[in-house]
């Protein structure tokens, strides 16, 4: 938007200088409306919602010109404002730019030469100003993004392991403060090996994606989430949730698995792709870490597989499930 085509609201309580200032700018082609103090300024701004620039003399009745600046800079309003002041108001115009005003103009008898260039210097530095905290939140974006990005998995479009590290490692410690249990499971595709062998390796990273989808199709509330392990392993964190309900989610899990109806003709437990899963809760004591659970549920993973695979083995007594 050029200069000339802004909307400008002189705020100036002394009739002869209002008039005086409207005619300058209405001269240089502005687009000017008029109020007599800070109050009266407020409401015609919020009003017509069209000023593109104030301009605003200090010492007003009912409503003064910082008093109309802290107005709109506490109601997050960024529209650029000029400040009028004379020569022996210099501090307060200062103490005015500090309290978010864009600039300050010396009403002196060479306003009108001075007029447009404080309007277009206030406009530029403004506009360079959005232009700023555009780029800013659109490179905040961008970094979000991309942080993302580096905790998914690339292949499965799930959290990844560096994900699993940094988010357990909290969890542990808020389940710690709140005295609350937390379950892992530990999750491998059965003879996966033997899949990729038999199917090749794009059908192998097929089998993955949609396995890392039921697996967390199968966690309902939003503060349990599930990540790719390492090759054919997955691991699940569930917070404030004890064993029994541990063990109807890996339930579900391995529900979701049969629904899949995978093909495996070499496996030695079904004719379809199926999962082992190790299950371990505790609640954290002071001194222990995320990394003792973790072992206990992957212990789990391995006496799943030790009795036959496509079962669900837990930490407390061992005992496993069929699907």
């Amino acid at each position: 938007m050029s200069t000339r085509d802004l909307t400008i609201l002189l705020v100036e309580d002394d009739p002869f200088a209002r008039a005086m200032l409207e005619q300058i700018l209405t001269d240089k082609g502005y687009r000017v409306k008029m109020a007599q103090n800070g109050l009266e300024g407020l409401r015609i701004f919020y009003e017509g919602n069209d000023v593109d620039l104030i301009i605003t003399d200090m010492n007003m009745p009912k409503m003064d010109g910082l008093e109309l600046i802290q107005e709109l800079r506490d109601a997050k309003q960024d529209v650029p404002i000029i400040v009028l002041t004379s020569n022996l108001e210099i501090k307060t115009a200062v103490k005015a730019i500090y309290g978010g005003a864009n600039a300050y103009l010396i009403k002196d008898e060479n306003i009108e030469d001075t007029f447009g260039h404080a309007i277009d210097h206030a406009w530029d530095h403004y506009q360079l100003a959005r232009e700023k905290d555009r780029l800013m939140a659109e490179l905040e974006e961008k970094n979000r993004k991309l942080e993302q990005l580096s905790y998914l998995d690339g292949l499965t479009g799930i959290s990844n392991r560096r994900y699993f590290d940094a988010i357990i490692t909290k969890e542990w410690r808020r389940s710690m403060r709140d005295h609350s249990p937390i379950s892992i499971a530990m999750i491998d595709i059965d003879y996966f090996k033997l899949y990729n062998d038999t199917y090749g390796h794009q059908n192998g990273d097929d089998c993955l994606k949609k396995v890392a989808h039921a697996l967390k199709d199968a966690l309902f509330r939003p503060g349990d989430f599930i990540a790719r392990y390492g090759g054919e392993e997955f691991v699940a964190v569930m917070t404030n949730i004890g064993l029994d309900g541990a063990l109807e989610v890996a339930s579900r899990m391995q529900h979701n698995i049969k629904r899949l109806t995978i093909p495996h003709e070499l496996s030695e437990v079904s004719e379809l792709v199926t999962v082992s899963i190790g299950l371990a809760c505790t609640v954290p004591q002071k001194g222990s870490e995320s990394t003792q659970l973790i072992g206990k549920a992957d212990n789990c993973l391995y006496n799943a597989k030790k009795k036959g695979r496509n079962k669900i083995c837990s930490s407390d007594d061992n005992t496993d499930s069929d699907d």
